[in-house]
């Protein structure tokens, strides 16, 4: 054959093998269209044609009716079970498949029936022994196999009347291209997937079948995840002296499927395992990357397709992504699996894998990270992936070489002098690491003092050194930080913690590392009361430790107690949404077979903080007291945890047992002195709301003294927590108001408006409550200095700052708020002015429900007493004493009786006979209070 002969045949030979895989009716126009106006091109096609009509005799086979015909059809098999034809599942150029019913034992009570895929031979295919003698190998082919993920041969033979088919495993599935892509499955996954494709494939051929046909429409996954390879129609047995498969006639070939055909089969060659080998790798490399190697799209012509597979350049996975511009992080291709893919794909076999049970254990070799042996990579590339798989002594084997080539070149000898040094400097590190480790309060069982005191000295020789490899550097700074956290030392753990995140930037720090310093940073914030930076970061830690691989729920579920727990500084319905939350937290907890008792009281102590919000005392109190009841069981007696739990029982307990409430704080605070040291917003903290339960008891000496103690610390961690700092002083300059200070009232808070005034800006509920608060006891002050108007406008703009949910979320400062705007009134000699903010307080009291002992209640009888007054009843109402229902407590909680407007003439002596304790007051204290004491509590 001449050169011109040779070619055109070339260009002919795919287009006559697509056509024979069409009906007659369609060929001559397929041909036409695909060989346009070559005239000479088209004659040699049609040559072929005939050609291979004229090679498969004329003796006729059965027919299966017509896919309408069939459905719903019995077919009846000599020697076999019977089966009802359901539906038409698909066809190939081999035969036609249904989806059928299978009985057996009809009408038995042990009558089993089970879908299978019917196969019956093409009704329009070529008439011949050709196809007939396929059909019955791929019988007897399928009758050799047996493996889990081959669709086995159930059934076969001849019908009733005469037709021959197959019974089939039937797998309903999705082709395996597809389900990896519906799946997002990453690399590493799709090529395990891919794995028990080959497992198939090489049991196949270890039972002497090549299968001929590979590709993702004959390997389809089911919902269980499993491969399940189908359709031997055309595989072939191999010989077994050879090792390879008769040569195919041309009809034989008509039946492959071009874009995953090897060379030798495009070329008629005999084949052996090495197409195979060629079919898979065009699978992988559509897996890896999403697209076939050659010809990839629905308008390539067949003769395009036949000369990229023979001649044409093949670009790596990798390169072909970078060339599409489909580069994303989950297609990123390494140079392993281009090394894989580029030589199962090599055109001649020889240069392939020799079996696919070497491709298979190169791919187990990539992912278990290794060398591959594909690749042939270099001693730098085996040292990479040795050191992947043995981190952890990487560099105890790097000191080992670098004393067993100590007298090597000089710029070598200089290598393993560094090397030495850093595995010195990773020997130090761990020392102190496990040091600072131990100096945790949960280990050291009670030794607070001295862990205090070794933190801050390794703290601060950290701080100062850089000779330390940064990987190291962070590793100790989030030890000392976390230890920090435990003692409620956040200010301390803040600045630690920074700088690890500064150094995780110049290294590539692992999803877990940087989540467990964010993690950190945030319990930090918590402890110092910073709720805005506290909150972003513990969710930003959560996302990342979602990522890290191995299980971290445990550590997960730690933070998210803690977002929880911040997040308290919302309104009521925050409050109920977040004891939802960690209502279904303690059950998932108890539903363990080994619950963690740790996290489990902590979501516990949350909870009673969120019921403490909700105003729900009673269930505060159980609570806070189940988990205090649980820390007592868990740690030894002097452990500080305790203290962190104790506070959270006498905080809930403020409103119904001031008394009761008091006394656990003074406990609180003992403890935490000798333990800890009276120092940082973990004092600071207990000190405040000790001071506010003081002050609902009546002790106004002891409670200034705690409030004025605690403003004292607070300045040491201000601009970490300025909302924190600003309540303590409003909730001191209202006991100096009590007292009868005023003047001092106005002093310590005139001078933070400009902050409170920012903070409120910044919208967060705690610092809007800090504003309207501070701006009602400056109203009072005013008042007890007799400027009515500054009083009114401090009352009006209290009442604009808490807005159209004041009167719910704050009650008690709304109350005070109408009753100043009352007395400011009657100062300025406006009675009728007066009555009306007294109806106005009267209906408040009646639409909130308002108890004869709610503070507001008495603001009303206080306001309409010298609303009496002022129109000459005085006489009248001191005779006649207190009013039946009239709450029976003093006021000195909350205004003096010493020099002050509110109290004075004849409401003295029924001020004075009353001497029991105030009642509850709406307050930032229970939505809040656990942030300044929260570092005491384990694993906060």
């Amino acid at each position: 054959m001449n050169e011109e002969r040779r070619l055109r045949y070339l260009r002919a030979k795919p287009i006559a093998l697509a056509a024979l895989d069409l009906a007659e009716a369609e060929r001559e126009r397929y041909v036409v269209a695909t060989c346009g106006g070559d005239e000479i091109l088209r004659n040699e096609v049609c040559w072929m044609l005939e050609a291979a009509e004229a090679t498969v005799g004329s003796i006729s086979l059965p027919r299966l009716a017509v896919a309408t015909e069939a459905v719903g059809s019995t077919i009846s098999a000599t020697g076999s079970s019977g089966y009802r034809i359901l539906r038409r599942l698909g066809e190939g150029g081999g035969g036609v498949v249904y989806l059928a019913e299978r009985s057996m034992g009809e009408g038995t009570p042990d009558e089993l029936r089970q879908h299978v895929a019917i196969k019956f031979l093409h009704a329009g295919g070529i008439p011949g022994r050709e196809p007939s003698r396929r059909f019955a190998e791929e019988r007897r082919i399928l009758a050799t196999l047996n493996h889990p993920n081959i669709a086995h041969l159930i059934d076969g033979g001849t019908t009733s009347d005469g037709r021959s088919f197959l019974a089939l495993e039937y797998v309903q599935g999705e082709r395996i291209d597809s389900w990896c892509e519906r799946q997002g499955l990453p690399l590493r996954e799709r090529v395990a997937l891919f794995l028990k494709v080959c497992a198939a494939v090489h049991y196949a051929h270890q039972h002497l079948v090549i299968h001929r046909d590979l590709k993702p429409g004959n390997i389809l996954v089911t919902d269980e995840g499993e491969p399940k390879l189908l359709d031997f129609g055309i595989a072939r047995l191999l010989d077994h002296v050879g090792g390879v498969a008769a040569t195919q006639t041309q009809t034989g070939m008509r039946s492959l499927t071009l874009a995953y055909a090897s060379p030798e089969q495009l070329r008629g060659r005999p084949l052996g395992t090495g197409a195979d080998v060629w079919s898979l790798g065009v699978v992988l490399y559509q897996l890896v990357c999403g697209v076939r190697p050659f010809g990839d799209g629905d308008e390539v012509s067949p003769v395009s397709l036949s000369q990229a597979i023979d001649t044409g350049k093949l670009l790596p996975p990798s390169r072909r992504l970078r060339k599409s511009g489909a580069m994303s992080l989950r297609r990123e291709v390494p140079a392993d699996i281009d090394a894989i893919v580029m030589k199962a794909l090599r055109r001649d076999p020889c240069q392939r894998y020799a079996g696919v049970d070497a491709l298979a254990a190169d791919l187990q070799r990539y992912l278990a990270a290794r060398p591959v042996r594909a690749r042939h990579g270099a001693a730098w590339y085996r040292t990479q992936l040795f050191l992947r798989r043995h981190a952890v002594g990487a560099s105890v084997a790097a000191l080992v070489l670098a004393m067993l080539v100590g007298f090597a070149a000089q710029r070598a000898q200089q290598v393993r002098r560094l090397e030495l040094e850093r595995d010195k400097t990773a020997a130090i590190a761990g020392f102190l690491q496990n040091l600072f480790e131990n100096a945790d309060p949960t280990h050291a069982h009670g030794s607070k003092v001295t862990v205090r005191e070794v933190l801050d000295r390794g703290a601060a020789t950290l701080m100062s050194r850089r000779d330390i490899a940064a990987p190291v550097r962070v590793s100790l700074l989030l030890s000392m930080g976390r230890a920090y956290n435990q003692l409620g030392l956040g200010g301390q753990a803040i600045p630690l913690l920074r700088e690890a995140r500064a150094l995780q930037v110049t290294y590539a720090a692992g999803v877990l590392e940087r989540g467990q310093v964010l993690a950190a940073l945030g319990r930090a914030y918590s402890t110092v009361i910073n709720l805005p930076a506290a909150i972003p970061l513990d969710r930003e830690a959560m996302a990342l430790l979602a990522q890290a691989p191995g299980d971290h729920a445990d550590e997960i579920l730690r933070v998210r107690i803690n977002l929880l727990y911040d997040e308290l500084g919302g309104s009521a319905e925050t409050a109920g949404s977040i004891a939802r939350q960690l209502r279904q937290v303690l059950a998932q907890l108890d539903a363990r077979a080994v619950p963690d008792r740790e996290l489990h009281l902590q979501a516990e102590a949350v909870l009673a903080m969120a019921q403490g919000s909700m105003n729900d005392d009673a269930e505060a109190i159980a609570s806070a007291r189940k988990a205090l009841g649980e820390a007592q069981q868990l740690y030894v007696k002097d452990d500080p945890a305790l203290v962190y739990y104790r506070f959270v029982l006498a905080l809930v307990s403020m409103r119904q047992d001031p008394a009761g409430s008091v006394q656990l704080f003074r406990r609180a605070i003992a403890d935490y002195d000798r333990q800890v040291g009276a120092v940082g917003p973990g004092m600071s903290g207990l000190l405040t709301y000790f001071g506010v339960a003081l002050t609902r008891l009546g002790s106004l000496p002891d409670a200034r003294d705690a409030l004025e103690r605690s403003a004292r610390l607070t300045r040491s961690f201000a601009r970490e927590s300025p909302d924190f700092q600003l309540y303590t002083l409003t909730e001191l300059a209202k006991v100096y108001v009590a007292m009868g200070r005023s003047a001092a009232a106005a002093a310590l808070l005139q001078p933070q408006l400009g902050r409170l005034d920012r903070r409120a800006r910044s919208g967060l509920p705690w610092a809007r409550d800090n504003r309207a608060s501070a701006l009602v006891v400056l109203g009072e002050a005013a008042l007890a200095r007799g400027d009515a108007a500054s009083a009114a406008g401090r009352f009006g703009a209290a009442q604009a700052q808490m807005g159209a949910q004041g009167a719910r979320e704050m009650p008690d400062a709304w109350g005070r708020a109408l009753a100043g705007l009352g007395e400011a009134a009657l100062l300025d000699r406006h009675p009728g002015l007066a009555a009306q903010w007294l109806a106005r307080l009267t209906e408040f009291n009646r639409t909130s429900k308002a108890l004869p002992t709610d503070p507001r209640a008495l603001d009303a009888m206080l306001l309409d007493t010298r609303l009496q007054q002022a129109r000459g009843g005085l006489v009248r109402a001191a005779a006649a004493g207190p009013s039946p229902g009239a709450p029976a407590w003093s006021r000195d909680c909350r205004r003096g009786t010493a020099g002050s407007p509110l109290l004075d003439g004849a409401l003295m002596p029924a001020a004075a006979a009353v001497d029991s304790p105030a009642p509850p007051c709406h307050d930032a204290a229970l939505v809040v209070a656990e942030k300044a004491t929260g570092g005491t509590g384990a694993g906060h």
